[in-house]
């Protein structure tokens, strides 16, 4: 492999984890063409959009070289996008070989994600936490702390099906509905919507749609939009779901 389809890979593989990470799209490319611009050369091109990569570096004697690449899953690790944008500027600035490089972003890729316990009660802790704030009652915030974590659960579970992106919002809706319409009988003192409300906030869209407005204002208008129907389409499965429990027990 010669060093430029090995330079393209990298940019490739760099944008790859940055998008599928929870980077903006600007981001992206703004990380792709700066690791090609080590070749000095003029018109290069990288392009990001919510479910594809291209990037294009002109080559005098064979004729530019193109490939892309498809965005298949998505989720939110910011770790993982500060770990690339620091093996971006180190590349760049010239610290580090293309091989090293090369090494780094495939170790990125590998790295684990959150630990499954802190995952889990990262749900929990931000359900009690949004409930609480809401109604102020120390009941309500532990029964969505504890539904909270139940969604954690059931999230890592559907992750491992590989089940349709839309459905896990949905089944995770009616989940929380579902337990607050059981759990209020043994807690008559308790209030099932407070309980839906913090329970739910772990599920909401609000880091897609904030991407969206970013890129919007960005100029980036293909993905803005793409990343906004997104959120709006998670949000009405996640309402589609707990209006259907609720219908059916209320």
């Amino acid at each position: 492999m010669d060093n430029d389809t090995k330079l393209i890979n990298l940019a490739l593989d760099s944008g790859e984890i940055m998008l599928k990470n929870g980077a903006e799209t600007f981001r992206v490319q703004d990380t792709m063409k700066r690791i090609l611009s080590t070749t000095g050369r003029d018109k290069i091109e990288a392009q990001a959009l919510s479910t594809l990569l291209m990037v294009t570096l002109p080559r005098e004697e064979k004729g530019p070289l193109s490939m892309m690449r498809g965005i298949h899953s998505r989720t939110v690790n910011f770790h993982k996008v500060c770990a690339v944008n620091n093996m971006s500027r180190a590349f760049v600035s010239g610290q580090i070989s293309l091989d090293n490089a090369l090494a780094q972003v495939e170790a990125i890729r590998n790295e684990s994600a959150y630990h499954p316990f802190l995952h889990i009660a990262g749900y929990g802790i931000i359900a009690g936490g949004f409930s609480y704030l809401t109604v102020p009652s120390i009941l309500d915030g532990f029964l969505a702390f504890l539904v909270g974590m139940l969604l954690g659960v059931l999230d890592l579970w559907l992750d491992s099906k590989k089940v349709p992106y839309f459905f896990g919002p949905f089944l995770g809706g009616v989940v929380a509905a579902q337990c607050a319409c059981w759990i209020h009988p043994l807690f008559p003192t308790s209030h099932i919507h407070n309980i839906i409300i913090g329970s739910i906030m772990p599920l909401l869209p609000g880091v897609t749609f904030s991407k969206s407005m970013r890129d919007l204002l960005e100029g980036n208008l293909i993905s803005g939009y793409t990343k906004a129907v997104e959120a709006l389409v998670v949000a009405c499965s996640l309402a589609g779901g707990v209006g259907m429990t609720l219908s059916y027990f209320v």
